[in-house]
């Protein structure tokens, strides 16, 4: 089975990874959500190829749309690997990881169909202020709800049906992410 937004085989080997950062576990007899990306079961075929565009046929606007949401992305993937060694409790530490993984791959499916070369390079920031895990996980729940915002505005400005698709896509997986925070901080309160 093969992952149409992230392009990623998905087998017997992998369906279980990252599920601390999706909304419900995948099941070996069914996979709900992509292990890499988090998108639902409807993206995941065992057909089909993987949405991608010629970088080349998108306009100026989608280009500087894409290179945002994968900044955007990398900084969320960023917080997240900083917040995991932050973190005190185990679960919010595993959650952590693992959405930082699943962010470092939105970022790269931006990256593939921008046609940018590499992912940026942004700067540290301190997060050592947020001195526990509630602390940390309503910024988390922060940066989400920015996400989906960020990709719920830009998605009605792209031209490209294959790139709104996407940004429509990673926008649902961005709300499950504050839908996992959100049960993560009524479990720390």
């Amino acid at each position: 089975m093969k992952c149409l937004i992230c392009g990623m085989e998905i087998n017997i080997n992998n369906y279980y990874k990252n599920h601390e950062g999706l909304l419900e576990k995948n099941d070996k007899e069914y996979i709900k959500y992509c292990p890499f990306c988090g998108v639902d079961n409807s993206y995941l075929k065992s057909e089909g190829e993987v949405y991608n565009v010629c970088s080349q046929n998108l306009d100026n606007n989608t280009l500087l749309i894409l290179d945002r949401a994968m900044k955007l992305e990398i900084f969320n993937s960023d917080f997240y690997s900083v917040a995991a060694k932050l973190a005190k409790g185990v679960t919010v530490k595993e959650t952590f990881e693992a959405l930082s993984k699943i962010e470092k791959v939105h970022a790269i499916v931006h990256q593939k169909l921008g046609g940018f070369k590499e992912l940026p390079k942004l700067v540290n920031i301190d997060y050592s202020k947020h001195k526990n895990d509630k602390s940390l996980m309503e910024l988390a729940e922060n940066r989400e709800i920015h996400a989906v915002k960020f990709y719920e505005k830009y998605s009605k400005e792209i031209n490209n049906l294959v790139v709104k698709e996407v940004l429509v896509a990673l926008s649902e997986v961005e709300r499950g992410h504050i839908q996992i925070a959100s049960k993560l901080l009524t479990h720390i309160l």
